[in-house]
This record gives structure tokens, sequence and C-alpha cells, in this order.
């Protein structure tokens, strides 16, 4: 397939009908979503939504895409503290604590994957419930990793985030 950026312009050049343009604009929006990184993809959803701020006030959707942002940030600065290669390279042989850590990260990383699936937070659908965390929290709760990694400020802020989730920000009241 063609650069799509050349396909958009050789169709705006020839003025073709602007709803294929819409379409052909809607899959390199997707395509280049895709290829960013976490950090790339991060700092998108961080400028715009400092453009929403600045110019939508406050609301439920505004303080629901400030816990986003607050957790991403944490959330991405948790999986750079860790080497996954290293720290998680030979599972059978980690302690208990570290095998409670893996599975954390693990759960913490498809969480990420459903924050930054779309460029939008209203693609946003569902989180993973708190109540999926809790036992492994409570098993490691009390350790050096926990501490470490700061898993308690972590936690508060997707707590936060999923108690604005559950309150439907992206539902408007037309009456």
């Amino acid at each position: 397939m063609h650069n799509l950026k050349n396909i958009l312009e050789i169709y705006r050049k020839e003025n073709i009908n602007t709803d294929e343009i819409m379409f052909i604009e809607m899959i390199d929006k997707y395509k280049s979503w895709q290829s960013m990184t976490d950090r790339e993809k991060f700092q998108d959803k961080k400028q715009s939504y400092l453009i929403d701020t600045k110019f939508g006030g406050f609301s439920l959707e505004i303080e629901y895409e400030t816990q986003i942002i607050f957790f991403l940030e944490n959330l991405l600065c948790f999986f750079e503290s860790i080497n996954e290669q290293e720290f998680f390279r030979e599972y059978l042989s980690l302690s208990q604590e570290s095998k409670i850590l893996f599975r954390i990260y693990y759960l913490l990383y498809s969480e990420k994957e459903l924050l930054l699936y779309t460029r939008s937070s209203r693609g946003i659908k569902i989180h993973i419930p708190l109540e999926t965390f809790e036992n492994l929290i409570n098993q490691i709760k009390f350790t050096s990793l926990y501490k470490k990694y700061s898993l308690e400020k972590l936690f508060e802020d997707y707590s936060l985030l999923l108690e604005l989730f559950s309150k439907k920000p992206f539902e408007y009241d037309e009456k």
C-alpha cells in the first residue's frame, strides 16, 4: 500500500470526494497511532488533555482525563523502573514476592494497553477491576518491592481512576 499521506495529497489536489478523504484520514490516523511508542502515545494524550483543559473548563470528563494522565505517567515510570527481561527472566526461580510483582506487572501492562488503545479516552470501554488486584496487593503490601516501586501511590491513583470511570464521564445529560 502506498503511503497514505501521499494518497491524501493526491485526493486533495484532485478535489476527490471528501467522504473518501475522511475514511483514508481515519485509517492514516489509526496507523500512525499504532506505530507510536507508549511514551509517544502518552505525550500525545497529554497534549490533547492540555488543550481540552485550556478550552473545556471543568467537567467530570476533564477530571477523568486528568486522572488518566496522572496514572499513565506513574505507570510508565513503573514500567521503566523494572528491566522486564532481566527481572522476570526465569519465572520459576523467582521469589514468591517477585512472582506476585510479576503478576501485578502484567495486569498493569494490560491496563496500560486499554488506556492507550485509542487516541481518545472516549474509546476506553473497560478497566481491570480493582478487585482483580486486591489479593495480589495484600500479598505484597508489606514487602520491600511494594515500597520500592511505589505501588501504594500507583493503586491510589488507579482507584480514583476507576471511581471516576464508574460515574460515566462521557455520558451527557441531554435535558
